[in-house]
Order: C-alpha cells, then structure tokens, then sequence
C-alpha cells in the first residue's frame, strides 16, 4: 500500500500488537503509536485504599473480586499467547515503519502529539484500541481515520463488546465492524462487517482472537478500497448499546464463564439459522462479500 501513507495508532494489549504487526507491513506503513495508559495516579488509588480500610466489612469481597479478575487474566493470557503468538508481546516492524511510544492518560490528544503525528503527513490513520481521539487529531489524516471495533455497531458499541454479547446469550452478534472515526464513540460510518466461524468449543477469549484476526483482514481490505477510490460508506442507521470498562464487574466475568460452561454457544448453533436471520439484515459492507 506504497501510494498510501498509513499511520497505525493501537494500545499495547496483545491483540492491538498484533494488529500493528500485521497491518504494519501490508500496508506499508509509516509509523506506529503505541500508546501505553499509564496506571490510575497515586491520589485516585490513595483515595480508593483509605475507604477499603474505613469499610473493613468490604474487604472479604474486594479480595474475592481480584481472585476472580485474576484467574480471568490467567485464562485469557493462556488463550492470547496461543491465538496471537508473539505477534501479540513483540513489535516486529519493517525497518523502514517508525515506532512512536506514547505513556499517559490522554497523552493522543495532548498538542505534542497532534503535532508529531502531523508530522508524519499520514493520508490516513487506521485504530485499534486505542483511546477515544479528539478532533485536532481527527483533522489531520487527509483521507480520515478508520477503527477496527470488535462488535457489530448496531447492536455493540463501546469495550468488551465480545465478551458481552457471550454474557447476553447472542453469540450471533460477535463480530467485527470497520468504520470512519467521529468524535462520538463507534458510530461513525461503516466500511465492512464481518462475523468469524463459531464453534462448538468457544469461549469468550477465543472468540475475541477470531474477531480480531478477521478484523485484520477486514481493515487490510478497506484501506486498499480507499486507496483504489472504491471505498462505500454506510451510515449507521441503528446505534447499539454503549458498553463501557466500569461496567465490566468480577459478577460479569463470572458470568461469561459460566454461560460458556452451560453451553451457550452449543445453544445458538443448534439454532443458528433463524438467530442469524435476525443479524444479517443489520450489517453492511458484509465481509468476505458473498461469493467469495
């Protein structure tokens, strides 16, 4: 994608670097911003300590709740490794792509960044978890912005979205949709959907890897319509629900896991050609295309 000048901006989660990894040499790209979201501040979480020991009788259930964020952080770390491989831990650029290393809350929309990114003269930057980005940065690509979100808008926006559509039972509505970037959240038009195979076996991790490995292809095949002058925009008709990371508790967590054991996902194969049929008339710019 030589005659495009492609600037990624992902977070240092493993599926974001592999994203970067991927996307960095079919496209050629220019440069890659990492952005690493430092910790909460030392005041925040002073603040957050002083009221679990001025609410003792809260601690038992604190501690239950890191139990069960970090066996969930085991068992997708697990899934991760073997979905991503070291494509997920390891930036592995072409010599000639630029590495920017961003650390800090809201360092994307700080001036200096605006600036280093303008720099860069990119024809178009393409997302992917990375943090909400303001106008001043929206304004610089001049062919626009374009994020990779791992739901299908119209029924998911926001994070975790995979694992909550396993959390409400609608395995039907995993997948991934590729659109221009607004200052809102995942609502800009859309470019391409898709929904990965689903299997018997998945779980809420493994379906996340699937969305994301299709979403790489989704996302190489929509920068090649823009740079062909193809590219068709869909707006989005029907806004979905807006999931946020406050709302994913230890209770959600559990939860996912334990539909997944009651067999949800046999649940909705076993009755997949009608549940589908609630979906398909929903996306646009479906990917593959029919026929292929």
């Amino acid at each position: 994608m030589k005659d495009l000048r492609v600037v990624l901006v992902v977070s240092t989660d493993p599926s974001d670097l592999f994203f970067a990894n991927q996307l960095a040499r079919r496209l050629c790209a220019v440069a890659v911003v990492v952005e690493d979201q430092a910790a909460a501040p030392l005041g925040p979480r002073l603040r957050r300590t002083v009221r679990r020991l001025l609410s003792p009788w809260k601690l038992p259930e604190h501690l239950r709740g890191q139990r069960i964020i970090a066996e969930h952080v085991r068992r997708t770390a697990l899934i991760d490794r073997d979905g991503f491989g070291d494509e997920g831990y390891q930036l592995q650029l072409p010599e000639e792509c630029q590495l920017v290393e961003l650390s800090g809350k809201g360092v994307l929309n700080r001036l200096e960044t605006v600036e280093r990114v303008r720099q860069l003269e990119p024809d178009l930057l393409v997302l992917c978890g990375c943090s909400i980005i303001k106008k001043e940065l929206l304004s610089v690509p001049r062919l626009g912005t374009l994020n990779l979100h791992g739901g299908l808008a119209q029924r998911y926006r926001g994070v975790w979205t995979t694992l909550w559509a396993v959390v409400n039972r609608e395995p039907e509505y995993v997948g991934a949709t590729v659109h221009f970037v607004t200052p809102d959240i995942d609502d800009g038009d859309i470019v391409l959907q898709g929904r990965p195979e689903l299997g018997p076996d998945d779980n809420p991790e493994s379906l996340y890897v699937k969305v994301v490995r299709l979403g790489v292809e989704m996302m190489a095949s929509a920068v090649a319509g823009i740079a062909a002058g193809q590219v068709q925009r869909y707006p989005l008709e029907q806004r979905g629900q807006l999931y946020l990371s406050s709302m994913v508790t230890p209770e959600v967590l559990t939860k996912a896991w334990r539909v997944t054991e009651e067999g949800v996902m046999q649940e909705y194969l076993s009755d997949r050609e009608r549940r589908d049929a609630a979906v398909l008339p929903l996306m646009r710019g479906v990917f593959p295309p029919q026929g292929r």
